[in-house]
């Protein structure tokens, strides 16, 4: 239930002080103040269903769900690891259900999926904005949770964040595409967040590891 944008305006302060009350993470003016942010989803679905099994070839992709059940990992058809040429390469989608009011990465919110890449492949991430109203950004960020309602992009490799992420006049706007590439050198634990003002408060982020071992693919859960 999407509400009109002089709707929005009227509400943003009121919305994002009551999210700045449960964060936890470093915070920061970016592009503008809080007079930027956006009113925070009204509701959620149900997180997207879970797939059994593997593929494991040196180009591998499979269809169907987009994350393994927990403890497993899978590789979807929205992303391909070329062991051979050290590359993986993934087509992400803001709002491309309707979970948590399109606030959203390919179904996935608050962290409730994880995706892994080998430790110094180079990362190829095809983003696209599905939200039918408003703008969104991808950027692979240093910290793993407790986001405060407006953030400072912290990129955890250079390029891995997509044009003004913070600013909704000039981020990826709905129907739009950004395409960001960067080279995963350095093993830990991050998270893909949307830095618009509240977005990655209201749950747009989801885990993302860079793997030592060269696991690659999707699992759930953090």
């Amino acid at each position: 239930m999407r509400h009109g944008m002089g709707w929005m305006a009227a509400v943003a302060t009121a919305a994002i002080s009551a999210l700045a009350c449960g964060g936890g993470g470093s915070s920061g003016g970016s592009n503008g103040s809080m007079q930027n942010a956006q009113s925070a989803p009204a509701d959620s679905a149900a997180t997207p269903g879970m797939a059994s099994g593997a593929d494991t070839s040196s180009t591998s992709s499979s269809s169907g769900a987009s994350a393994g059940a927990s403890g497993s990992i899978t590789t979807p058809g929205w992303m391909k690891v070329d062991k051979g040429a050290k590359t993986v390469s993934m087509d992400i989608q803001a709002g491309k259900t309707p979970v948590n009011n399109h606030w959203n990465f390919n179904g996935f919110t608050n962290g409730d999926t994880t995706i892994t890449v080998p430790a110094g492949y180079k990362i190829t991430i095809d983003f696209k904005n599905d939200d039918p109203v408003l703008a969104h950004s991808l950027g692979v960020d240093t910290r793993t949770g407790n986001f405060d309602a407006t953030i400072t992009p912290q990129p955890a490799f250079p390029g891995a964040v997509t044009p003004n992420p913070t600013n909704p006049a000039q981020g990826t706007q709905p129907g739009k595409s950004d395409k960001i590439t960067f080279t995963a050198d350095k093993p830990g634990s991050y998270t893909i967040v949307c830095y618009m003002p509240g977005h990655a408060a209201t749950g747009m982020w989801t885990h993302f590891v860079v793997s030592s071992s060269g696991q690659a693919g999707v699992s759930a859960g953090k």
